[in-house]
């Protein structure tokens, strides 16, 4: 214990006004708004006043801001009584019982409504099993001033809700949240007290309610207090609250939000409201959804147009044939879109300008459809050893030359590290041949896998001729690769279709070759692709691609993605971009593992051990040259 501490216990064992010390007959009492003095007597206390007041009133805002900025364990509405999970925030999906004034989910009420019904029971209260429907409205209003007698907050802000009786007073005495919310309300629209407004607010968030916070957050953050009102809303946020989620997004495009605490908000917000969904619940919103949607077409319009559809497919569109497999007459669909089929390539010609718009049409949309679907994971796949998925930082991944195979720097360390304490051979983790020592068995294992046509071997050589400068041999190995299917290759012909290396400038084939890319999973191609089509005007598509590429966990997709949202209004939207950030970072923590931090670890030990050895050696340098130049002077 220091000295200062030492000093504050003895100070706060003495009246603050007189100095007299706690004995038997002397009791102190803690000043009531603040916990930084205690008096022997009121007189005391009163006579002390105008010197404690400064900081009995600074204390007392510290002690208050502490309370109010205390994550809630819940929300308000806390947990349903009866499946015990956290109740959704949103009431349209929870149910008031008048018998007994408890709130609860939707899911347990309807579970319990069918269960009666297929047993043809009378139906009842799930919790307190009292009939759940009253025979009248007289009925109905006596059992709720039953629980009213009873002192019961949730029946007093219910019955006191609309008309503001004195029973919702009494209910935010009791510390009712929702109570202090409706007050708040009253106040701001009807008697338009700012103060008692605040107040309410303030006891209600304190309570745990969401919207009480927001409506703070709000106002904090038009009286230019960006610090608190992002406090609050962070806070409502991880509660689950929609609103609060969206004004975060837009204090984050005025700068007032870091990236990683948005971030913080949208994973805690999509935790919260996870929390709230289970299979009743989601049956009761379906069962919902479905007497609401009375409207749509009728099954058998349906069925009418999918039978047409059906007979129109099974003739051929020129000669109007239909496929009979007795007669050995067999159609065959139009090789560039699905919409029709001919009996014969002669039937196909004569049709082609009728069908030429359509088809072309046909094969956009499908061209699309295939680009724009998300990949299952990124072009290099998962690593051969962990079966994780391998980083797309390609310093974090090692390419074994005796396989061809790349594995990520966890499963190579590792395997390095195994090898070393056991004295054993150097081998390849994957196929256990002896790795090379030289650069000339480098060299020599690589191209026996060229010789064997391994696509990953093929497309390497061609980065080695690439860097050495011979375009025209990289060009023939990259293209030879990308024939094979490696993605990869794919992307370094568009890096050459587009600067012109011994081969001629063609913007076609660069996006062509972009796009098998992206389609192969590769969202460096999928995040020029977007930045091409943004430069040409197509902001959808480029969004698309964006979205698409920080979901594989590209982080230039989800700066372009943050930068956009952040400048052009409208492009992208909230939903849209809180999606893509927690794709990111789940795609991001996906790469992750223990074995990849120790070998990151030791390769910047290994970086900082050979920095500061070329320092040392370049200081010796400078110290034996001024050493000659002294003794030359001499």
């Amino acid at each position: 214990m220091s000295d200062n501490d030492g000093a504050d216990d003895m100070i706060m064992l003495m009246c603050a006004s007189c100095g007299i010390a706690e004995v038997d007959e002397v009791k102190l009492k803690t000043c009531a708004d603040c916990d930084l003095v205690k008096y022997c007597s009121d007189a005391c206390q009163k006579d002390h006043k105008s010197q404690h007041k400064r900081a009995c009133k600074k204390r007392a805002a510290e002690l208050r801001d502490e309370l109010l900025f205390k994550q809630p364990d819940s929300s308000h509405l806390g947990d349903c009584p009866i499946c015990c999970l956290p109740m959704p925030l949103d009431l349209r999906k929870a149910t008031f019982k008048l018998c007994c004034s408890k709130m609860m989910c939707k899911g347990c009420s309807h579970g319990n409504l069918m269960r009666e019904l297929e047993e043809r029971r009378e139906p009842k209260c799930p919790f307190c099993r009292k009939p759940s429907v009253p025979p009248t409205d007289e009925e109905s209003g006596k059992w709720i001033m039953k629980r009213i007698e009873a002192n019961d907050p949730a029946a007093m802000t219910q019955w006191g809700r609309d008309q503001y009786a004195k029973e919702i007073i009494v209910a935010a005495e009791l510390g009712y949240a929702e109570a202090h919310y409706r007050l708040s309300i009253f106040y701001h629209d009807v008697e338009k007290d700012g103060g008692k407004t605040k107040h309410h607010l303030e006891e209600a968030a304190i309570g745990g309610h969401p919207s009480a916070r927001y409506t703070l957050g709000y106002h904090e953050g038009r009286n230019r207090r960006h610090d608190r009102a992002v406090k609050h809303l962070i806070t409502a946020a991880t509660q689950g609250d929609d609103d609060s989620i969206n004004e975060l997004m837009d204090e984050f495009r005025r700068g007032f939000v870091s990236k990683d605490d948005l971030a913080a908000a949208l994973r805690a917000h999509q935790a919260a409201v996870d929390a709230t969904k289970s299979p009743q619940r989601e049956a009761a919103e379906e069962l919902e959804r479905w007497i609401a949607a009375r409207r749509i077409k009728s099954t058998a319009d349906m069925l009418r147009k999918s039978t047409i559809e059906k007979i129109t497919s099974s003739r051929c569109a020129s000669c109007g044939i239909a496929e009979v497999e007795a007669d050995d007459i067999t159609l065959k669909e139009c090789a560039t879109c699905d919409l029709v089929r001919y009996c014969s390539d002669a039937c196909q010609k004569n049709h082609w300008p009728q069908h030429e718009e359509a088809c072309k049409k046909r094969s956009t949309e499908l061209r699309d459809e295939l680009l724009f679907k998300q990949p299952e994971s990124s072009h290099h796949g998962d690593c051969p050893i962990c079966c994780l998925h391998m980083p797309l930082d390609v310093d974090k991944s090692t390419i074994m030359t005796c396989c061809s195979k790349i594995v990520c720097n966890g499963c190579a360390y590792a395997d390095a590290l195994r090898q070393v304490e056991g004295m054993l051979l150097h081998t390849c983790p994957f196929c256990r041949e002896p790795t090379s020592d030289t650069n000339e068995e480098y060299t020599k294992e690589m191209m026996k896998r060229v010789e064997a046509n391994d696509p990953v071997a093929l497309c390497q050589e061609g980065g080695v001729q690439e860097e050495k400068g011979n375009y025209l041999r990289a060009f023939e190995y990259f293209t030879k690769a990308a024939e094979l299917g490696d993605v990869e290759a794919h992307f370094e012909l568009s890096h050459m279709y587009r600067d012109g290396h011994d081969v001629e400038k063609d913007e076609g084939k660069e996006m062509y070759h972009l796009e098998l890319a992206a389609i192969g999973g590769h969202p460096g191609a999928r995040y020029n692709l977007g930045i091409g089509e943004w430069n040409n005007g197509k902001t959808e598509r480029a969004v698309k691609h964006w979205i698409i590429a920080a979901t594989q966990g590209d982080d230039d997709s989800i700066n372009e993605l943050m930068a956009v949202f952040r400048e052009e209004d409208g492009m992208v939207s909230k939903d849209d971009l809180a999606a893509a950030l927690r794709a990111h970072q789940a795609a991001v923590d996906s790469a992750k593992s223990p074995q990849r931090e120790a070998a990151e670890t030791a390769s910047k030990s290994a970086e900082e051990y050979l920095r500061n050895a070329a320092k040392s050696l370049q200081r010796e340098a400078a110290e034996e040259s001024q050493r000659r130049m002294k003794m030359k002077s001499v």
